[in-house]
């Protein structure tokens, strides 16, 4: 089945004093980029990154489709619809991943669209139990659905989303799950980067 994803980059990044998150390097490569890498790497066809395009090389833009927030950081759950609301409707999964998430990994992707194929959604979970709701995969017509029973987005965190629904979690390591949010997630991001 085709696929899709969805990437946010449109968070104020508040906890890294205001730092675009996805566009910090790590081994040289800018966390978005190294997304954007997996991403492609596990066969997904139309990207749609909604925010910011810093730390997006021309020739990786080129590749994707880039759509505003409209208003502005208005929250995951509103850069989600926003993106959604770009794409043509279709049959296919799609992926819906944090743009400040440097070591996703092919198979991690390809566990959750295998999951979400039944029309369940599949969120990754790491060691500890800690669910990411923006490491996961969607039926697209459910994904759609589901955001039209939510009405206005601006403002609800990403887990509405998943309230009163059935979900698979699919393992994933902590490393896997890393996502830049303060100084000390970098710090775990460029040990687990060294360790590779």
């Amino acid at each position: 089945m085709d696929t899709a994803a969805i990437i946010l980059t449109g968070g104020r990044s508040s906890r890294f004093g205001g730092r675009h998150t996805p566009g910090i390097e790590i081994a040289g490569s800018p966390v978005i980029a190294s997304l954007l890498t997996t991403v492609e790497a596990a066969g997904v066809g139309e990207v749609v990154v909604c925010g910011s395009p810093a730390g997006i090389d021309a020739g990786m833009l080129s590749r994707l489709r880039l759509v505003d927030e409209e208003p502005a950081f208005g929250g995951p759950l509103h850069g989600i619809s926003c993106a959604l609301a770009a794409l043509p409707a279709g049959e296919r999964i799609i992926l819906l991943l944090a743009g400040d998430m440097p070591s996703v990994t092919v198979a991690l992707l390809d566990r959750l669209r295998a999951a979400a194929t039944a029309g369940t959604p599949a969120a990754a979970v790491d060691p500890r139990g800690r669910v990411q709701f923006l490491c996961a995969a969607w039926f697209e017509a459910t994904l759609r659905d589901a955001l039209a029973g939510v009405g206005p987005t601006t403002g609800l965190p990403v887990r509405t989303l998943y309230r009163s629904r059935d979900v698979t979690l699919i393992p994933a390591t902590e490393a896997e799950l890393i996502d830049i949010d303060t100084p000390a997630d970098l710090a775990r991001a460029e040990r687990a980067a060294g360790a590779e």
